[in-house]
């Protein structure tokens, strides 16, 4: 089961404390815990629960958790969990931290980004990797990016475009709006804003579909790999309000 994109799902920066803006914003983005399908073909082979967790100060984590079901739990038993830590500050994600569990039954892969913003870098502590590298204003991680993209979507932007701090490396990520229309998922259909996604200039692979409705959450996820096509539908999502 190839799990790893799932945390695709799934700019300008501001280092003052978070105030008055920032608990705006943290509004906008809208406590919530979603239950997602991930199929490949026509087999369902995992389950991912996401949550974003937003405090009145705009602190926000934003976590995914996914498992394998039906016959793909038969043959790999992976628990994949990825998290966002940071802050909301006038329509701006500041990441903290970053973190990413692997678990495989013989072996557990760690990812362990620390963002320093008064030093402009951000440094990396797992098992098998040790690095330090320089970032610019806005960079994101690999999952922050998505909130970054729903505020975008809510401010109106046809296209987007992140740094992401990855592997030592500064990545690219640029969305793009294709259409606007229905789309049917498990939870229902949506009228939604259909993104394709680049990364580093390389011809789109991942496309996204996000329900205005819904404060842009994502509500379909569709990424060709070499093994095959895989699916990401949205299929419940409760909404919490208040500080978490």
């Amino acid at each position: 089961m190839n799990v790893r994109w799932v945390g695709l799902l799934l700019t300008t920066l501001a280092l003052s404390p978070p105030g008055t803006a920032g608990a705006e914003t943290a509004q906008q983005l809208r406590p919530f815990s979603a239950e997602y399908r991930v199929s490949m073909g026509s087999m369902v082979i995992g389950r991912a629960n996401i949550t974003l967790r937003l405090s009145s100060e705009g602190r926000y984590t934003y976590r995914a958790y996914t498992t394998p079901v039906g016959l793909a739990a038969v043959f790999r038993n992976d628990e994949i969990t990825e998290q966002s830590q940071g802050r909301v500050v006038n329509n701006s994600i500041i990441p903290s931290r970053y973190l990413y569990t692997h678990k495989r039954p013989k072996r557990t892969r760690q990812v362990n980004l620390d963002f320093d913003w008064q030093a402009g870098k951000v440094a990396n502590q797992s098992a098998d990797s040790h690095w330090t590298m320089e970032i610019p204003e806005g960079t994101q991680d690999k999952f922050s990016q998505q909130l970054a993209l729903m505020l975008a979507l809510y401010r109106g932007n046809k296209a987007a475009e992140y740094q992401v701090a990855d592997g030592g490396l500064l990545k690219r990520y640029r969305y793009t709006e294709v259409s606007r229309g229905p789309v049917a998922t498990e939870s229902g259909e949506y009228q939604a804003i259909k993104l394709a996604r680049n990364k580093d200039d390389r011809p789109s692979r991942a496309t996204l579909w996000f329900a205005p409705d819904l404060n842009f959450l994502p509500v379909r996820i569709a990424k060709h790999e070499k093994d095959g096509d895989y699916v990401m539908e949205l299929v419940s999502v409760t909404w919490q309000d208040g500080e978490s």
